[in-house]
């Protein structure tokens, strides 16, 4: 090793260089790094240094470029506040931000950043710059009133329609030839599809449904089913198969579609939210699927009053399910005039069944949602609302409205023991943190049920329409105010 490369204090004892080869003297290859390279092996050896260096120099950058490519990417396009409510826009250095509209009110400049204060309703333009001269994004932010609403907890009955049959699958037959028919498939009739009607008789159950075939099948002539596909009515004409009875060989077959027919329930859920009002609501936090896991065409849908008659403990790999019981329209409470990811919305048609958490609380921001105790309110039992705790133990942060913002843990033990967990049938129980309404349940960890998403209360209200954006007269309720408006 050179001898101007080692610490201070250990050089050794080296003597003059002159003729000889004396004692103690090192080479001169101790002496000098590489004394033996041409000019031009000197040459290469920097271009190969220069090249090294501006090629981490370029990592340095692109690395550099990420961090604010990210940065920049992570600044939400639209942002809603509360009139007073202050938030901090983090911005890295040499990047400005514009207030459009012309105010010099909200923007307020500070050591991390731009503090945003707004103080009136409406909505406020702003734009992300470069050096104050290159626009690169906007930002819109819609200032809101406070939003008070009763949080729900019930157990609802979920009608998709009022009228007619899903169709869950198609399916073969064995005609008595001991052929193979696919009378439904070959017609066109899909599942999810809702038979409204066979040869011009409306369906008014499975029962029904299946005597009218095969009677109608009989006259070995093609029938008109009438179904309902996103909307649209289609007549589809079919052929019903003649299949063996199993009632003997001098008995008459019976005739069959290969369809598998449900009742237009969607099952049991709950209720999130309602707003008295308006008459508003919100429930399940999630989107209603078919079989084929494309959306619930809904039409006159209802939510009806349900009872949990049975509950189904969760384990891992296997969730567990509420059971309960309804009464179709005669117990029907609201109409379902959406079914979207966030939910099904629509308006009260009746009164609610009380709970002892009917009173009115504000809805939490999602940028308010804090990690940490909170508690559920749902029914396990009858119709009775109850309280359990949870803790939130995650929060992503989420620039734009999607699903699965919260991420919560079942902490109550009477709940753990009577259910496991979060089960099906849970989706929409409301989640209050603080006195508010922070966000619904939506779906349960299958190996691990005692966790579970949950979606942010700000995204259903806003498609429930209770936050018009940038509005100066939106629902800004006190908790006092037209109460008992739907009491009527």
């Amino acid at each position: 090793m050179p001898a101007n490369c080692l610490p201070s204090g250990l050089l050794p004892n080296i003597a003059p260089t002159g003729g000889g080869n004396h004692k103690g003297q090192a080479e001169p290859s101790a002496l000098f790094l590489f004394p033996d390279l041409s000019d031009e092996e000197r040459e290469a050896m920097g271009s190969s240094r220069r090249r090294f260096a501006a090629v981490a120099v370029l990592i340095i950058l692109l690395a550099s470029g990420s961090f604010f490519l990210f940065s920049f990417l992570k600044l939400p396009v639209h942002m809603r506040l509360l009139a007073g409510q202050e938030q901090l826009l983090q911005v890295l250095p040499l990047f400005t931000v514009k207030d459009l509209t012309g105010s010099n009110e909200i923007l307020v400049r500070t050591d991390e950043g731009f503090s945003l204060r707004p103080r009136q309703l409406g909505r406020v333009d702003l734009q992300l710059r470069f050096m104050d001269l290159i626009p690169l994004r906007q930002m819109v932010v819609d200032v809101v009133p406070q939003v008070y609403v009763r949080p729900g907890g019930q157990a609802v009955g979920i009608l998709l329609t009022t009228r007619g049959l899903i169709v869950s699958r198609t399916f073969p037959v064995i005609g008595i030839d001991g052929r193979e028919y696919h009378p439904a498939r070959d017609a066109g009739i899909l599942p999810g599809d809702i038979i409204e009607e066979i040869a011009g008789q409306p369906v008014r159950s499975i029962q029904h449904a299946a005597a009218l075939i095969d009677t109608l099948g009989q006259s070995r002539k093609d029938i008109v089913v009438t179904v309902r596909r996103e909307g649209r009515r289609l007549p589809l004409r079919i052929r019903p198969a003649a299949v063996d009875a199993g009632r003997g060989r001098n008995e008459s077959p019976r005739y069959m579609l290969g369809i598998v027919l449900e009742e237009p329930t969607a099952g049991v859920g709950t209720l999130t939210f309602y707003h008295p009002a308006s008459g508003k609501y919100g429930a399940l936090g999630h989107l209603i699927t078919t079989p084929a896991s494309s959306p619930a065409f809904v039409e006159d849908g209802r939510i009806v009053r349900a009872q949990i008659s049975e509950i189904r403990r969760g384990l891992r790999g296997s969730p567990g399910e509420k059971r309960g019981t309804f009464r179709s329209e005669q117990d029907a409470i609201g109409t379902i005039e959406k079914n979207t990811k966030f939910g099904i919305f629509g308006r009260l048609t009746a009164n609610v069944p009380p709970s002892q958490w009917d009173r009115e609380v504000p809805v939490a921001l999602a940028a308010h949602v804090r990690l940490g105790p909170a508690e559920i309110l749902t029914v396990i039992d009858g119709e009775r609302v109850e309280s359990f705790e949870v803790e939130i133990i995650k929060v992503n942060a989420q620039n734009r409205p999607d699903d699965k913002g919260i991420v919560l843990k079942v902490t109550d033990e009477r709940l753990l023991n009577r259910t496991g967990g979060i089960i099906q049938g849970m989706s929409g129980s409301p989640i209050l943190q603080g006195g508010a309404l922070v966000g619904a349940v939506t779906h349960v960890f299958v190996n691990d049920p005692q966790r579970g998403y949950g979606i942010f209360a700000e995204w259903m209200l806003h498609e429930a329409g209770l936050w018009a954006a940038g509005s100066r007269t939106g629902a800004q309720l006190h908790p006092a105010a037209k109460a008992g408006a739907l009491a009527s």
